[in-house]
């Protein structure tokens, strides 16, 4: 693979632009917060669709299915994004609710997923 580019990193620094426009500025430390809470049936009680948190929660999956998206379709140099993006961990910490949010659109958040489980298998080969 090619080393990235000034383009790569110009994309990078736009998608870290619309992140800001996408995810609440507080949302990432109230997901690695203690009062964030990852079982789908607990979280859809205390933060059902509409409220700020839930908004958290979907707001940081859709930048994430964008990134991944992207990536998919080899749209973002791959060794830039995981250097940049600890995409596993997010995903890790919030496949319980999103994978509980299938019921009803199997192919939510796919993408993100994915692009988590590849960074895990880069991860494993370094």
């Amino acid at each position: 693979m090619a080393d990235p580019t000034r383009e790569d990193a110009q994309l990078v620094v736009q998608l870290a632009q619309l992140g800001t426009q996408m995810v609440h500025p507080q949302a990432r430390g109230w997901i690695w917060s203690d009062a964030f809470v990852s079982e789908p049936k607990e979280f859809g009680e205390k933060y059902p669709p509409g409220s700020v948190e839930f908004d958290y929660v979907t707001g940081m999956a859709s930048w994430y299915e964008t990134i991944a998206t992207l990536w998919k379709h080899g749209l973002l140099d791959e060794a830039l994004l995981f250097d940049w993006l600890y995409v596993r961990g997010m995903w890790e910490r919030l496949k319980p609710i999103l994978v509980a949010m299938r019921s009803n659109t199997p192919q939510l958040w796919e993408n993100f997923e994915a692009l988590a489980e590849a960074q895990s298998r880069v991860l494993v080969s370094t």
